[in-house]
């Protein structure tokens, strides 16, 4: 009997204590809603201007961006420099020629004058030219340009063995009364670079003894016929 007793007191206290509990449960809920919406005001707050206004990265309500693009009127292009009034140049007729086969090498020098867009040739200027060599010396040539503005020059390359496979380099200095002096100067000289080239076997080579010989037989048999 005493066991039964404490079951039902047990089973009758277990209503209540639930009973207790269930309004405390409803206030903490009630609670955590009123906490969480004061935290999102803060929030909002925070994230807000002074004037009220959202801070962020681009502004709806700014000005708008514009972007001009300028056509055909020079704007930002690099324009073209004029010719000059006078200009000259040189180059050589072989840039490789061979030391065994030539004992000169050409080069030519043109002086002009830009007459309205248009070369003109400058006739009768004294045309010196200084060639370099790779060991250290040099030679000097004169010349008077053609009324095309053209001087040619010959160089000796018979005794020049030290320039064989070396560049060597040719300026140009071009001179007139009442005309400004033009230059050829190492950035823009005439160049050349001599090669000794191996001789060509000639094809008569392998049948000169034959027809030699064919030629002293011939003999032999004309004086066996005289005979």
């Amino acid at each position: 009997m005493l066991n039964i007793l404490v079951d039902k007191g047990n089973s009758d206290m277990q209503p209540r204590i639930w009973k207790h509990r269930k309004p405390n449960t409803v206030l903490y809920l009630k609670y955590g809603a009123i906490l969480l919406l004061f935290l999102l005001s803060v929030l909002i707050v925070a994230c807000s201007g002074s004037d009220g206004t959202a801070n962020t990265t681009t502004n709806l309500n700014g000005p708008v961006v514009t972007v001009t693009i300028h056509l055909g009127d020079g704007y930002g292009t690099s324009p073209t420099p004029p010719l000059s009034d006078y200009y000259c140049g040189a180059w050589a007729t072989q840039t490789s020629p061979a030391l065994n086969v030539t004992s000169n090498v050409g080069v030519y020098a043109k002086f002009t004058h830009n007459v309205n867009g248009n070369p003109e040739g400058v006739e009768g200027a004294t045309a010196t030219a200084i060639v370099q060599w790779p060991d250290g010396t040099s030679d000097t040539l004169t010349d008077s340009t053609t009324p095309d503005g053209l001087a040619v020059f010959s160089i000796p390359v018979t005794d020049k063995t030290s320039a064989v496979n070396k560049i060597t380099l040719v300026k140009v200095t071009f001179s007139k009364p009442g005309v400004p002096t033009c230059a050829v100067d190492v950035d823009r000289a005439a160049f050349f670079t001599l090669i000794v080239v191996s001789p060509t076997p000639s094809p008569d080579n392998g049948n000169g003894n034959g027809k030699h010989k064919h030629h002293s037989n011939n003999s032999n048999n004309n004086n066996g016929n005289g005979n």
